[in-house]
C-alpha cells in the first residue's frame, strides 16, 4: 500500500493480491496494523499531502490529485477529519512555524 497509495486500492482488489477472503484481509489487518485497510490507505494519502502542503506551493487541488483522492471536497473533508484543519489552513499554520524556527534560529546566530 505504501508504494501504490496513489492508486485505486479497494478492499476487493487487496484481497485478491493477497490471495485470500476479503473479510478475513480486513480482521487481520486491523489486527496487525490498529488500522482498517481503508483507514491506513487514508492515513498514508493524508501524510503524504501533508508533505506536499509543507514542501510545496502545489494548489491543494492538485495535491488531492497526485495522492490519489480525485475530489477536492472529499479530499478537503477527509483531511479536515485528520489534522482538525482544511488543506490550506495546514499550509499556512506550517509556514508560520518555519518562519517562526527560521527567525528563532538566526536570533541565536547574532
Amino acid at each position: 500500500m505504501e508504494n501504490n497509495y496513489t492508486q485505486k486500492l479497494t478492499l476487493d482488489y487487496l484481497a485478491e493480491f493477497a490471495c485470500m477472503n476479503k473479510y478475513y484481509l480486513s480482521k487481520e489487518f486491523k489486527k496487525y496494523t490498529g488500522f482498517s485497510p481503508n483507514d491506513y490507505l487514508i492515513s498514508l494519502r493524508i501524510n503524504r499531502a501533508k508533505q506536499l502542503l509543507e514542501g510545496s506551493s502545489l494548489p491543494a487541488s492538485k495535491i488531492a490529485h497526485e495522492v490519489g483522492i480525485h475530489d477536492i471536497n472529499n479530499f478537503t473533508n477527509l483531511f479536515k477529519k485528520k489534522t482538525g484543519m482544511t488543506p490550506i489552513q495546514y499550509r499556512t499554520t506550517a509556514q508560520e512555524i518555519s518562519i517562526h524556527h527560521y527567525q528563532s534560529g538566526t536570533d541565536n546566530m547574532v
